[in-house]
C-alpha cells in the first residue's frame, strides 16, 4: 500500500476489489440477508417488522442525504487522520464498482440485519428499546473485528453505529430503513473508498511540494 512517505503508487482495480468481494458476498452478505427474511417467514411477520417500509419518503430522503454527506466527510477525515495514511488509489472504474457495492449492497444488508432485525428482536425479547439499541450497536461495532480491523477503525465504526441507530429510531412514523441505509452507504463509501481518493490527493500534493523543495 502507498503511504504519505512513499513515492510508489499502488492502484486498486475492479479485479482487485472483486477478489475480496465475491467471498464476502458468499460468507457475509447472503447469510445476513437470509436470516432476517427467514425469521419473519417462520413467524409469519410482515416486512414492516424489519423496517422494510416506505413512510415519510421525502423526509427520509432528505435526512439520509444530508446526514449521509456529513458522515461521509467525517469518515474521510477519520480515515486520513485517525486510522492512518496508507491507501490504494482506485481506478475510476473501481471507484464506481466499490461505491455501488457499499451503497447498494453492503449498506442495505447490514441495516436490514443490525437495525431492522437485531435491534427489533432484542427490543421485542427484552421489552425495552434501550437493550435493542445497545446490543445492536455493540454487535455491529465489534463484528468488524472479525474482519481484522484495528481498534482505531472499530472506534470509528462505533461512532457511526450510534448515528445510524439515532437516524433509524428518531425519524417519525413506523421505523424505516430508507434514511439510515443512505447514511450508512455514504459513511462506508467515505471511509473505505472515497477516503483513498482523498489520501491520494494529499499524497500527491506532498510529493509535489517535496520535489519543489529539492529543486
Amino acid at each position: 500500500m502507498s503511504n504519505a512517505k512513499s513515492t510508489q503508487l499502488v492502484r486498486s482495480t475492479v479485479a482487485t476489489s472483486w477478489r475480496w468481494m465475491w467471498p464476502d458476498l458468499l460468507m457475509r452478505i447472503i447469510p445476513m440477508s437470509l436470516v432476517p427474511l427467514l425469521y419473519i417467514a417462520f413467524f409469519h411477520l410482515p416486512l414492516s417488522f424489519l423496517g422494510l417500509t416506505l413512510t415519510h419518503v421525502p423526509l427520509h430522503l432528505l435526512v439520509g442525504l444530508l446526514v449521509g454527506i456529513g458522515m461521509a466527510i467525517f469518515a474521510i477525515f477519520y480515515r486520513m487522520y485517525v486510522v492512518g495514511p496508507w491507501f490504494r488509489w482506485p481506478t475510476a472504474s473501481d471507484q464506481c464498482f466499490q461505491s455501488f457495492f457499499y451503497l447498494c449492497i453492503n449498506a442495505p444488508v447490514e441495516e436490514l440485519f443490525f437495525r431492522g432485525f437485531l435491534l427489533t428482536i432484542v427490543t421485542q425479547w427484552t421489552g425495552w428499546l434501550g437493550w435493542g439499541w445497545l446490543v445492536s450497536t455493540a454487535v455491529y461495532t465489534l463484528y468488524h473485528r472479525l474482519g481484522k480491523w484495528n481498534w482505531r477503525s472499530v472506534g470509528g465504526v462505533g461512532l457511526a453505529g450510534i448515528v445510524f441507530s439515532l437516524v433509524y429510531l428518531l425519524l417519525p412514523g413506523p421505523h424505516s430503513l430508507l434514511a439510515v441505509t443512505l447514511v450508512h452507504g455514504f459513511t462506508t463509501s467515505g471511509f473505505l473508498s472515497w477516503g483513498d481518493e482523498a489520501l491520494y490527493r494529499t499524497w500527491k500534493r506532498r510529493l509535489a511540494r517535496a520535489e519543489a523543495v529539492q529543486k
